[in-house]
């Protein structure tokens, strides 16, 4: 996934602090790197799994020139947990969605067992195991296709303005206290 920081798009507001900035690309790498850390944030206090810390040691700003900066992430699946979308199995002929706690965060490989063969439930599309009672313990639904919900880890845009003019504001600061020193 990759995210372009880019002047020329800028609300009114920042446009004019950019302005007013002497080194524009300081400021765009810099404004990168905040909007890269926040991402890095957000991704780290989603709860759950690896994949999210895998997420944010993968966010970082690529390339920045005076008008334009990049930031990406070459995690796979980054693009559908920002912005949802259609998952579809790659490899098989359907998708394994877990349903009992059980199989939550595990795969069908690993729920197999020499004892206890899955198998899918003749008639329906779930799959799971025979109980001693002679019973059915579903563990997934075999699915053609899921839908995945957005959940944001990128900055919202007004968030990444505020990112802009606090940096902003900061570099204009700082370039004030250099020319109250220079004499």
């Amino acid at each position: 996934m990759q995210v372009k920081v880019d002047t020329p798009d800028l609300n009114p507001t920042l446009r004019r602090l950019a302005a007013m900035i002497r080194n524009k690309a300081v400021f765009v790498k810099a404004w990168a790197n905040d909007a890269a850390k926040e991402a890095q944030r957000n991704a780290k206090a989603k709860p759950g799994r690896r994949w999210w810390r895998d997420l944010a040691r993968s966010i970082r700003m690529r390339s920045a020139s005076e008008t334009a900066a990049e930031v990406s992430s070459d995690q796979v699946g980054a693009n559908l947990k920002q912005f949802g979308g259609i998952v579809r199995p790659k490899n098989k002929r359907a998708l394994t969605i877990p349903i009992a706690p059980e199989a939550k965060g595990k795969t069908v490989y690993s729920m197999k067992r020499p004892n206890r063969p899955l198998f899918v439930l003749p008639g329906t599309r779930l799959l799971g195991y025979a109980t001693p009672d002679k019973g059915f313990r579903a563990l997934f639904v075999l699915a053609p296709k899921a839908v995945q919900k957005p959940d944001p880890w990128f900055p919202a845009p007004n968030r990444l303005y505020r990112l802009g003019i606090d940096r902003a504001n900061y570099l204009i600061k700082k370039e004030q206290i250099q020319w109250n020193t220079q004499q």
